[in-house]
């Protein structure tokens, strides 16, 4: 029997390129589905007969009633969990959840330190959503954290709570002047009962995916995008984890093995918060894109920067993750366009560079030089098939997988989970 290759879905750009969608979509016809990385800070969103359902923990195949699994790479606010359950349950399709025991919680006092230390930066402020996730990485790193193993014991609990909460207020009251209400006692009550209602979820994820690896149909679903790596990305315009291709293994905790790595690419570029963005548009044509394209944060609800595709960053994101294929997503939000734009390389001084710099200083100086397309008028959200596409909007795609060298294998033309046509 021939061993089944376990796909890793991943966002080529800085997010948000519509990866839940893609998720769902494969989803059908998988047997679970892993969260590996990040926290409610990584939204996504996904349309089914015109509801949309907007997930920041859940994976994006609980629209299929399929098994979910989130791994210990995963921090968690149990809050927010327990809200998208029981968003869930009450539509009569409570989540088969499995939480592995090593994740760490976020707590309310990674908040308070998050909101404190982001308005203490002023003009150096990194786009922080405020959510706490980079702090509860820090006290993961740092040995400090609480996972939840120790959140369903409620003696263990109490006394690292008891012993930790101190520290951290002590840091947020006197480093940040930031005036601290909330008590150990707050904490562990309300903690208490979030408790109860998760310890029914907990497993090991690590020994389900290393049993079921070859045998069933697994995805494993990455949060954020290539460029928000703690390493790779435009540091540090980051996010506080890895989210390359190679991360999995140890996030999920099993040996390094060959995947069917997907690159997620938007037909344009966004990014969310500060930081270079060489195809950034200033003009009325990023305005048209982000409102047709809603460009809002599905946690963040903030205005996302539009610009051109942009081909240095994805020849980068390629080295970085091995994409087998790419799927293109809101290629819809081009139509209209007279014309289109794609960033070919950039002249820095006078160098031709053909691959994302990791220097802030030269992507600030990075002058895109870009091959020019001309748009299509048609509306393409109900196309099935490629080559019903129009003309100019196939030789879009094609020349991004000429210049790139890879494959194109799915292209989604509208919000829906079926507007995708199979290449």
């Amino acid at each position: 029997m021939p061993k089944m290759l376990p796909q890793i879905i991943i966002g080529a750009q800085w997010g948000d390129e519509g990866k839940g969608k893609i998720v769902d979509y494969l989803s059908r016809d998988a047997d679970y589905i892993v969260r590996f990385n990040g926290g409610n800070n990584a939204g996504h969103t996904v349309v089914y007969k015109g509801e949309k359902f907007p997930l920041s923990l859940l994976p994006s195949g609980v629209l299929w009633k399929k098994k979910l699994l989130i791994s210990q790479g995963v921090v968690i606010n149990s809050k927010v969990l327990l809200k998208e359950i029981d968003h869930f349950t009450n539509r009569k399709n409570p989540p088969d959840l499995t939480i592995d025991p090593r994740c760490n919680i976020v707590m309310p006092y990674h908040q308070l330190l998050d909101a404190a230390t982001e308005e203490a930066k002023g003009a150096q402020k990194v786009g922080s959503l405020k959510l706490g996730i980079g702090y509860c990485y820090e006290d993961r790193n740092n040995r400090e954290g609480i996972r939840f193993e120790d959140f369903i014991n409620p003696k263990l609990f109490k006394e690292k709570l008891f012993t930790i909460f101190p520290k951290k207020k002590k840091r947020i009251e006197s480093v940040y002047n930031y005036k601290v209400s909330l008590t150990a006692d707050d904490i562990y009550k309300e903690s208490l009962e979030y408790g109860k209602r998760l310890k029914k979820y907990i497993g090991d994820v690590s020994e389900i995916v290393s049993k079921n690896i070859n045998k069933k149909k697994i995805i494993f679903e990455g949060a954020h995008g290539t460029f928000l790596d703690a390493n790779f990305g435009t540091y540090p315009y980051t996010t506080a984890v890895n989210t390359i291709s190679g991360s999995v293994c140890s996030y999920i905790g099993f040996p390094p093995q060959k995947l069917d790595v997907i690159g997620v690419v938007k037909a344009y570029t966004t990014r969310v918060g500060g930081g270079p963005f060489p195809t950034e548009l200033y003009d009325e044509t990023g305005i048209q894109i982000g409102d047709k394209g809603a460009e809002f944060g599905t946690v963040s609800k903030r205005r996302r920067r539009c610009g051109w595709l942009d081909l240095p960053m994805l020849r980068l994101s390629h080295r970085l993750n091995g994409f087998s294929y790419l799927i293109i997503t809101k290629l819809d939000v081009l139509s209209g366009l007279s014309n289109l734009k794609i960033a070919d390389y950039y002249q820095i001084g006078t160098k031709k560079i053909f691959e994302f710099p990791s220097a802030l200083d030269q992507l600030k100086k990075a002058k895109p030089i870009y091959i020019n397309f001309r748009g299509w008028t048609e509306n393409i959200s109900s196309v099935k098939k490629y080559q019903a596409l129009p003309k100019n909007c196939r030789d879009y795609l094609e020349a991004i997988e000429k210049k790139l060298s890879i494959p194109i294998k799915y292209i989604a033309v509208g919000a829906e989970r079926n507007a995708i046509i199979k290449k």
